[in-house]
């Protein structure tokens, strides 16, 4: 799992992965931004516009790459990931998980602290 950031930086890996055939599932966190980045700078009030960017559908394209990809905004959205589990699985699953970005987690903020 990574978020979509990182993906979005390493997007061609994808083309590795299919073109080795790896049984690979690729989960990737969609919150529209460089998380840490919004958690670290935006409570000391920085501006945070360039690190949040328009929304991707990473699904097409992780398509685009020759991966089976589906987008998750909830658990009713799961199914082709079931099928995908039961096979073939002969190229990899790209899931572009759809997430809040304003949430945060006490630890991260915790590590953040005085940086």
């Amino acid at each position: 799992a990574l978020g979509d950031g990182g993906a979005l930086m390493g997007v061609s890996e994808l083309e590795t992965a299919v073109r080795l055939g790896l049984d690979l599932m690729v989960v990737v966190y969609d919150d529209e931004a460089y998380g840490a980045e919004v958690h670290h700078f935006g409570p000391d009030g920085h501006p945070l516009g360039t690190v949040r960017f328009p929304p991707a559908d990473i699904a097409a394209i992780g398509r685009g790459f020759g991966c089976a990809g589906v987008t998750v905004r909830g658990p009713g959205d799961r199914g082709p990931v079931r099928e995908w589990l039961a096979g073939p699985r002969d190229r990899p699953l790209v899931i572009d998980a759809k997430v809040t970005s304003g949430s945060g987690s006490w630890w991260l903020e915790e590590a953040f602290r005085g940086h």
